[in-house]
């Protein structure tokens, strides 16, 4: 097993690539942290890799509060006594959490804005800072952040989402440049598409919209698999990315 006696916290556990990490990571020996806000999902997934064999707690998170990420933090340390992988997953520009729709910047409002930066970037600032000084003791940590192919080159509709997804990918580069005298690994995952159980929601929508003679339908059939994803973050947590750090993964199929 890749990541025997390594204790993993999931930010977005319970749901689509966050819920594919969690149990690739267990099924790989880790301990595994599964932190979401629906902690009702949370914890039907931690049931999951539990009767899979496998070691699995529930945290409920809001990760766009700092004194919840650190009370994470505190509890994990207490019931494990390290975090060796940090995975920031959670993020989206729509959502139960985050907001009903899209909205094209020139009808945006300041806080929408913030809710994107919020829960995009400024929650994966709160549980890093939360478990840096840790991992700074040990020596040792890997973490990972989600950006988008958004935050690489823009998407209309979602400037706010874009600007924020490129805000992680600058924050993972410089923060892997300070941890590198401590021997802890930072690198970025910026998917195309998804299909999580949200993409296929929308998805769903915009067919029955079409058949209504509303608008386009949705193809889904070049979208990656959550498990995909899970592959790429268990690589970036195990010792088969020792020297990388820094790095920013796109997994995007071609034309995507």
């Amino acid at each position: 097993m890749k990541l025997e006696d390594k204790v993993a916290i999931v930010v977005g556990g319970a749901s689509g690539i966050g819920k594919a990490s969690s149990k690739r990571l267990a099924q790989e020996g880790a301990r595994v942290v599964i932190a979401d806000l629906d902690i009702e999902s949370a914890n039907k997934v931690a049931d999951e890799i539990k009767s899979m064999g496998y070691e699995a707690t529930a945290i409920k998170i809001d990760m766009t509060k700092e004194e919840e990420a650190n009370e994470m933090v505190k509890t994990v340390l207490e019931k494990y006594g390290k975090i060796d992988i940090l995975a920031n997953v959670a993020g989206g520009s729509v959502g139960k959490f985050i907001r009903e729709k899209q909205t094209p910047f020139a009808e945006s409002t300041k806080e929408e804005w913030d809710r994107i930066i919020d829960v995009n970037l400024n929650g994966a600032r709160n549980c890093t800072r939360a478990v840096i000084n840790h991992m700074m003791e040990r020596g040792s940590g890997r973490i990972v952040n989600f950006s988008s192919m958004a935050g690489v080159q823009g998407i209309r509709n979602v400037v706010d989402y874009s600007a924020a997804k490129a805000g992680v990918i600058a924050f993972t580069q410089g923060l892997a440049q300070e941890m590198a005298p401590y021997g802890i690994n930072v690198n970025c995952i910026a998917p195309s598409g998804v299909l999580t159980e949200r993409i296929q929601a929308f998805a769903e929508r915009m067919r029955q919209q079409q058949k209504e003679g509303q608008g386009q339908g949705m193809d889904t059939s070049r979208l990656a698999k959550p498990e995909e994803l899970a592959s790429t973050v268990l690589f970036l947590v195990s010792d088969d990315s020792s020297h990388m750090s820094g790095q920013v993964i796109r997994v995007a199929g071609a034309g995507s």
